[in-house]
């Protein structure tokens, strides 16, 4: 009977006699050497020898191991959904999470992870943006142990995008399988022509490209010491005074608001701005989930950020915000209810008249005056409706034309009713 020692040492010996390159090809050598061998794949021999080889620290648990790493791995990653006003849960927050989706989508979704900051927020990573897509739908909005959840799609870099930015991700992948997509195939445009004139949006786009050329120096900039570059920019070097005035108001009266349309290029973290594709503003990003949280630029006023409104609810409120503290918007021509209607996101209305008369129909505390918006309820503003009224009326003349038939079909001017 043979030692089991004596044999596993002979098996090593024998294996360590064998020249190197036996131990990585077929057993059975190919009778015609002088033809060139295939590239090795993970199907072939030579992977499973290198896998089964000696060179494996601990082979059987790394056998064990590597599946689970491939399924972990973040190149497998999809499409990223963000979760936010989100309740405590409990240690074991990864199962309630995944149970929670399994018992209301009821159909297989397949999630690569699950990643809990505290405090408020789910990091969902998938391998199928159709199942993110099943995912946003159903519970963007949904009501969870009391908290209303708010869903957003993530883009690899750290920025955000909406239902539709995903949507559009979902038709690439069905339509180009294996292909990398690049960010800017699907990230919607947010800036519509149908909301400003023709100068207006001409010098919008220049702005635009003004903006995006000074951070393409830097890799961050003082937030307010780039808006009195633009502003010096376009007031000295730009030549029609028509688009001079309309940036300087814009700036002038609502400068986050303005900065904001600008998104899918411009970001402003904290009191800095720079680009979308920055590295500095994707490291920020994830110090921030770190951290805990992410400083959301916005105005003192404001309840939220307008690219977090989804519900009918939120809008009604933030408006209430906006025109208590802007007053009434005139709907053709003040710019601060046209920066608002293109800073939503989603199915949202993109003019101010498409906004306005939506907020009429899902509000009775908000009205329309002679193409102005007003807060019903809002003392201050029921002295703006009686003065534009009052100012509608005298630009109303006194002057009429009645047909007479005494003058033979010709028309006499009446200044007043005494005078006939």
């Amino acid at each position: 009977m043979i030692n089991p020692t004596m044999r596993t040492q002979t098996f090593s010996s024998f294996r360590t006699t064998l020249p190197k390159k036996t131990r990585h090809v077929n057993a059975s050598p190919s009778p015609t050497p002088s033809v060139p061998q295939k590239p090795s794949s993970q199907s072939g021999w030579d992977y499973w020898t290198r896998v089964y080889s000696e060179d494996s620290q601990n082979s059987t648990p790394s056998r064990d191991v590597r599946v689970s790493d491939m399924l972990s791995s973040d190149t497998l990653v999809r499409a990223k959904l963000l979760f936010l006003n989100v309740p405590g849960l409990p240690t074991a927050h990864k199962n309630i999470i995944l149970n929670l989706i399994k018992k209301e989508i009821r159909e297989d979704i397949s999630i690569q992870d699950v990643v809990v900051v505290p405090p408020g927020k789910w990091f969902l990573n998938f391998y199928r943006p159709e199942d993110a897509l099943k995912v946003f739908k159903v519970f963007n909005g949904f009501n969870y142990r009391g908290h209303t959840l708010v869903v957003r799609f993530c883009y690899p870099d750290g920025t955000y995008g909406d239902e539709t930015a995903l949507t559009e991700l979902v038709q690439c992948s069905n339509n180009a399988k294996g292909r990398l997509f690049e960010q800017r195939e699907i990230v919607q445009d947010t800036l519509s022509s149908e909301c400003w004139t023709i100068a207006e949006y001409e010098v919008l786009q220049k702005f635009e490209t003004e903006l995006v050329n000074l951070l393409k120096t830097h890799a961050y900039l003082p937030y307010h010491n780039v808006l009195q570059s633009m502003r010096t920019l376009f007031s000295n070097r730009i030549p029609s005074a028509t688009s001079s005035i309309f940036i300087s108001e814009a700036l002038t009266q609502w400068p986050t608001g303005f900065i904001r349309m600008f998104n899918r290029n411009v970001k402003v973290v904290s009191n800095t701005m720079c680009l979308s594709t920055s590295s500095y503003y994707t490291q920020r990003i994830h110090d921030s989930a770190m951290e805990g949280g992410c400083s959301v630029h916005r105005n003192s006023w404001e309840p939220m950020v307008p690219e977090d409104i989804r519900s009918d609810i939120q809008l009604v409120q933030y408006i209430h915000s906006f025109l208590g503290h802007f007053g009434p918007q005139n709907i053709d021509i003040d710019a601060p209810i046209r920066i608002l209607a293109q800073s939503l996101r989603g199915t949202w209305p993109k003019t101010a008249e498409e906004l306005a008369s939506l907020l009429t129909d899902i509000s009775s505390g908000v009205v329309i005056v002679n193409r102005v918006l007003y807060l019903s309820s809002n003392p201050v503003h029921h002295e703006k409706i009686i003065d534009n009224l009052a100012t509608y009326q005298d630009d109303c003349t006194d002057v009429y034309f009645l047909p007479l038939s005494s003058l033979d079909g010709q028309k006499l001017m009446i200044v007043d009713v005494e005078d006939l």
